[in-house]
């Protein structure tokens, strides 16, 4: 075994201890268990054991893990955090219990720790289902549905399904979250979950009943979120109730949040219709959705891929000019190359050239903090699994390497014994689900498809040797795979000891089955990875103050490169306060800081209107719909809000001009310093006529009651 230059002699010591333990105890071929899997500057992997440090974590039979983790010793590791802070959910680390969990596969490798962790993945997977049926979610929902699309719906089918039900209302997926909705509209996402477990069990009902609601929610996304400009959805990041990285613009309120166009909503979006495509083709109805996700998909890569970065923007973001967000969500970037999103060599550049660390892919990069990833936001498991199955998919043998890892290490370190840090939970579900998928979908390499399971397996060179998996059920028949060779190119497939003609098993299949493949052992690509050692964080947010024609930064530090954006375009500032630059033209400023890697997020815009906006006075009515008539000396683009009162709850209405629809206008509470200033909505692109135009506001009633705000004016603004 390799030891790291960096390892300090402690370590050492524990890698001489650990080695000793294994070999006098694996059962295994320990010429493979101890292979090195991955090495790096922070831990080293092997097929038994994981080092990090004076830290290890090991498995002398795929039953057990065994670990030194104490209190002192993570004390040692992450001084940053209390005492307090650290919490042990297990008291001791993880044993198996007799037998294996109910309709759960059996799985067999000569890497002892990976076993181990998939069986108590296995049974964490068991434990985390109701007597209702359905799933404990006790997370992010989103991650639910990327759990379900990772394996639970090839695993957990009737369980997957019984929680998707719960999550549909009248045929239409559940969009509200906390009351959110539509600023958090990342509700789609159940099209994909639900998609995967009619693949993995060809029940028609289920098919059925989820086409009716994918369809109806669609529907209603397409009339409240779609903006007319851009050709994408409006709202919030589909990973949190934010976008992601914007809780570092504290100056962004909820009607800014609705302005944002983000990455996955706009990739859960394209997805579902190319599901719904094919659902339809499954039920015999001819149907153009796969227009639809060709529009969205060219309007993502229109808007959303940052050609100087080699990567997609999480998020537009901005008042009147939506601008890319400096950073990349890598759980999208990873459904990107996984659904063909990311054409020509986009998919494997953007795998190569993401920017990871040791320790695994972050959710956004950079990321919102340096804590250790495990215990934050900063990284999850299903992103880490999602990136794995990416780089398995574009045949990057070193991403993957490293991707497993990343997976591997949390969970034998941390998850075996239940440690959170500053009370943050273990997501079991998730992290269990993503473990599991990487035996079904990257070493068994088994791909779902309506037709039966296509197999492209991809075996790292440091994991050699048989692999079984045993009871695998799928639909009608039941399963026993064997793997053998490393690599992503068969040499055979046999089924029953009689050739395949291809790598594809049929969904009509019935009954007990071997399935034996073998790979030709080599590595798979020299595809490079781009690593960061350092904690890559963004720049502050800087406050402005804006007054007539000058700007001041609050909270300006000397010797910091300060750029003024206007209408996108950067010049350089040298001094806290400083003078705007005469236009002609409708103009929007902002100020933002210039980092060693990427500019920051900028501070709040200031509209200089250039052209005084035409105000229009809302009738008092308790109407839901109200026309307003403008008339303009010239036909073309304009931008429209509205100048309200807010009553502390959100007020969604929906804008028409002659006739045509224009966008949703979003009216949360705000924040007002006396009764004669008023809160605005987030701003519509509207196109008028000349002359008279009449304009429609109609309010959207919202499945949670609410109590209307009180429009006062309609700003139609010249740019």
């Amino acid at each position: 075994m390799k030891v790291n230059r960096k390892l300090g002699i402690a370590a050492l010591l524990a890698i001489i201890v650990v080695s000793v333990v294994v070999l006098s105890r694996c059962d295994n071929d320990t010429s493979m268990s101890n292979r090195v899997i991955v090495q790096n500057e922070t831990f080293t992997l092997t097929g038994d054991s994981i080092i990090e440090d004076t830290v290890y974590a090991m498995a002398p039979k795929h039953d057990r893990i065994e670990t030194n983790i104490t209190i002192s010793r993570l004390d040692s590791l992450y001084g940053k955090f209390d005492r307090e802070a650290i919490q042990f959910t297990q008291g001791r680390p993880w044993l198996k219990r007799k037998g294996v969990p109910a309709k759960m596969p059996e799985y067999k490798s000569q890497q002892p720790l990976v076993d181990a962790l998939y069986y108590m993945s296995a049974e964490r997977m068991a434990d985390a289902v109701g007597s209702n049926g359905q799933f404990k979610v006790t997370h992010n929902i989103s991650r639910l549905y990327c759990s379900i699309y990772l394996s639970l719906a090839a695993l957990k089918p009737q369980e997957s399904m019984a929680t998707l039900k719960s999550l549909v209302d009248r045929d239409t997926i559940i969009m509200q979250r906390e009351g959110q909705w539509p600023v958090v509209s990342d509700h789609i996402g159940w099209a994909t979950a639900a998609w995967e477990v009619y693949k993995a069990t060809g029940d028609r009902q289920w098919l059925a009943y989820s086409k009716r609601a994918i369809e109806k929610t669609l529907s209603i996304n397409s009339k409240v979120l779609l903006d007319q400009n851009t050709g994408l959805i409006h709202g919030a990041g589909y990973t949190t109730s934010k976008p992601l990285g914007v809780r570092r613009m504290i100056w962004m309120g909820y009607n800014d949040f609705f302005a944002c166009m983000s990455l996955g909503n706009n990739i859960l979006t394209a997805h579902a219709y190319a599901i719904l495509g094919e659902m339809c083709e499954e039920l015999g109805i001819e149907n153009t959705y796969d227009k639809d996700a060709q529009r969205f998909k060219d309007a993502i890569n229109q808007h959303l891929w940052n050609e100087d970065k080699g990567f997609y923007s999480s998020f537009l973001y901005g008042m009147a000019f939506p601008r890319q967000s400096p950073t990349t969500d890598n759980t999208s970037q990873a459904m990107c190359v996984l659904w063909n999103i990311a054409d020509d060599d986009r998919a494997e550049n953007l795998i190569a050239n993401t920017p990871v660390s040791d320790k695994g892919v972050n959710v956004t990069y950079p990321a919102n903090n340096p804590i250790e990833p495990y215990f934050s936001n900063s990284s999850w498991a299903t992103t880490q699994a999602l990136w794995n199955l990416a780089a398995a998919y574009v045949g990057n043998e070193n991403a993957l390497r490293r991707g497993l890892g990343a997976l591997y290490r949390a969970q034998a370190l941390y998850q075996s014994r239940g440690i959170c840090i500053k009370d943050i939970p273990i997501d079991e579900l998730g992290t269990s689900a993503s473990n599991a998928a990487m035996i079904l979908r990257v070493f068994m390499g088994m791909e779902f498809k309506p037709e039966g399971i296509e197999f492209a397996p991809m075996v790292p060179e440091g994991m050699p040797g048989k692999k079984t998996l045993k009871n695998f059920i799928y639909r009608k028949s039941v399963l026993d795979i064997t793997l053998e060779g490393t690599g992503n190119d068969i040499a055979s497939i046999t089924i029953d000891n009689q050739p395949m003609e291809s790598a594809f098993l049929p969904n009509d299949i019935q009954g007990q089955h071997h399935i034996a493949i073998v790979l030709k052992d080599g590595k798979t690509s020299n595809q490079k990875v781009t690593i960061h050692h350092d904690e890559i964080l963004l720049p502050p947010t800087p406050t402005v103050e804006w007054q007539g024609d000058t700007g001041r930064i609050v909270d300006y530090v000397p010797g910091t490169a300060y750029r003024l954006s206007v209408n996108g375009d950067l010049k350089e500032l040298n001094d806290s306060v400083f003078v705007l630059p005469k236009t002609d033209a409708f103009t929007e400023f902002s100020v933002e800081v210039a980092g060693k890697y990427l500019n920051g997020f900028m501070s709040k815009p200031l509209i200089n209107f250039h052209l005084t906006p035409q105000i229009a006075f809302f009738p008092t009515t308790e109407e839901d719909s109200v026309t307003i008539h403008v008339s303009v000396a010239r036909g073309g683009d304009y931008l429209l809000d509205v100048g309200y009162r807010p009553t502390g709850t959100l007020d969604v209405r929906h804008v028409s001009a002659n006739g045509h629809p224009m966008g949703t206008l979003v009216m949360a509470n705000g924040k007002q310093s006396d009764d004669s200033e008023l809160s605005y909505s987030n701003m519509v692109h509207i196109k008028l006529l000349k002359g008279d135009n009449a304009i429609t506001i109609k309010q959207l009633r919202l499945p949670k009651s609410f109590t209307p705000c009180t429009p006062v004016h309609v700003r139609v603004i010249s740019f």
